[in-house]
């Protein structure tokens, strides 16, 4: 009794280290068949975010833009300087007093001293100056999140492509594997002699076709994602594991308010207000350009001279100072200025024509898109049962070769469509968010949207 309760031990310690070891294998080689990152879209956002090309060139002009604004303060700060010189001459400077040389100061002098210049006034020139700056700086900001969004779009909608891709190579393995299982029917019924060789032919020609499907989908995944790695500036070389992204059930807005959120939202209309009023500025300023402008100026200087009761002294001076003609270069700028407020409105209301364009685009492709998907889902029930009713009818010899052909191609196509306006509604809702200036991270951001 006690041998054969040790026998069963060690077989069961046996069979259950067995199947540990089945276990590890099957999972290390499903590690290894994932080679790769997984990048979700939330993940990728951020990413694309902090490491665009495009984000960071933007940042650089609104860099610039902040270093124009300490530029255009600084005529409103005081102007410091200081100076310190040797001179050396030939002569001893010297004068004639009664008949004799009588000398007026060293031979080689050492002479400094600092000096502070204040603007006082300038008819408000410098003031509009620095204001038109700081517009202009807000215009860059509105620039660079206008940059954003489109950086965004561009990686969710090149998301959306590669998660359709892999749905695509899906979809030819599917039609691969039921034409291959077909065939293989279609081969035992030959070899029983039910059917002649040329039965197999037009299975043959489509199992190659399909094949050569499956080749250029796995093709296009590639080349979609070495256009997804470009954005993420990351190696074309490095794999990238997707996760697909589940949407709700979508709430359309009505068209006039989608148009009144763009125009309160849109960063592109922030960018051309912002201009418009620095350019208002900048014609203040300019107008004013050849008026009286008040100074004071003071300071210390010392000038090395034995001959000298004083050899330093300090200074103030109040004084104005202006530009009487200047050959009409100011009208000019002034002209100038104007005719480029004039462009900025025209570009203004251009902008808002194609924002509300693209808006009503964005728009009708969603209704359009949630339209196939409807008529797709039930095409697609409809595709799958209908393989295998003239599957079972072929084997029963009450189908021929060419109608079961025909329903696999029914169901490629029915997956293929439902596939295609899945993902097209995945990204004409993205369209439309953007285009109505929402957030595009917070729908993303949800958990219970993401597969």
């Amino acid at each position: 009794m006690i041998l054969k309760k040790t026998v069963f031990l060690i077989l069961t310690l046996c069979t259950i280290a067995f199947y540990c070891c089945s276990s590890c294998a099957e999972i290390s080689a499903g590690v290894d068949s994932k080679s790769g990152e997984l990048l979700t879209i939330q993940q990728g956002i951020v990413l694309v975010l902090k490491d665009s090309r495009l984000v960071k060139i933007e940042m650089a002009d609104e860099n610039m833009s902040f270093d124009d604004t300490i530029v255009a303060l600084s005529p409103l700060l005081p102007h410091l300087s200081a100076n310190i010189a040797k001179t050396y001459n030939m002569y001893t400077p010297t004068m004639i007093f009664g008949g004799m040389e009588v000398p007026m100061g060293d031979k080689n002098p050492l002479s400094g001293g600092f000096s502070i210049y204040q603007t006082l006034f300038d008819f408000g020139k410098s003031i509009s100056n620095y204001k038109a700056s700081t517009e202009m700086l807000h215009a860059r900001k509105a620039s660079v999140e206008s940059v954003k969004r489109t950086v965004m779009l561009e990686f969710i909608v090149s998301y959306f492509d590669l998660l359709e891709a892999e749905k695509m190579i899906v979809v030819a393995e599917r039609e691969v594997e039921s034409l291959t299982s077909y065939l293989n029917d279609m081969e035992h019924l030959y070899e029983q002699g039910v059917i002649v060789e040329n039965d197999l032919l037009p299975a043959k020609v489509k199992l190659a076709d399909a094949e050569q499907k499956l080749i250029a989908s796995n093709n296009r995944r590639e080349i979609v994602a070495a256009a997804l790695n470009t954005m993420l500036t990351m190696p074309l070389t490095e794999s990238i594991i997707t996760q697909d992204v589940k949407m709700g059930i979508l709430e359309l807005p009505e068209l006039s308010d989608a148009w009144s959120s763009a125009e309160a939202k849109r960063p592109e209309m922030v960018f051309f207000n912002k201009q418009i009023e620095s350019s208002t500025l900048r014609e203040q300023a300019k107008t004013v350009q050849n008026l009286p402008t008040v100074f004071v100026d003071g300071g210390y200087k010392y000038t090395q001279n034995q001959y000298m009761v004083h050899e330093d002294d300090t200074y103030v001076n109040l004084g104005a100072k202006m530009d009487l003609y200047d050959g009409g270069a100011t009208g000019a700028e002034i002209m100038k200025e104007r005719h480029l407020h004039e462009r900025l409105q025209e570009q203004e209301k251009k902008v808002i024509e194609d924002i509300r364009y693209e808006v009503k685009r964005s728009f009708l492709g969603v209704k359009d898109a949630m339209e196939k998907l409807e008529v797709a889902k039930g095409a697609l029930a409809q595709a799958e049962e209908n393989v295998r009713f003239y599957r079972v009818k072929y084997n029963n010899g009450v189908a021929t070769s060419t109608d079961v052909i025909e329903a696999i191609n029914l169901q490629t196509k029915a997956e293929t469509n439902y596939y295609s306006a899945d993902y097209e509604l995945k990204r004409c809702y993205a369209k439309l968010i953007y285009s109505m200036g929402d957030d595009l991270i917070s729908i993303y951001n949800n958990p219970l949207d993401a597969s």
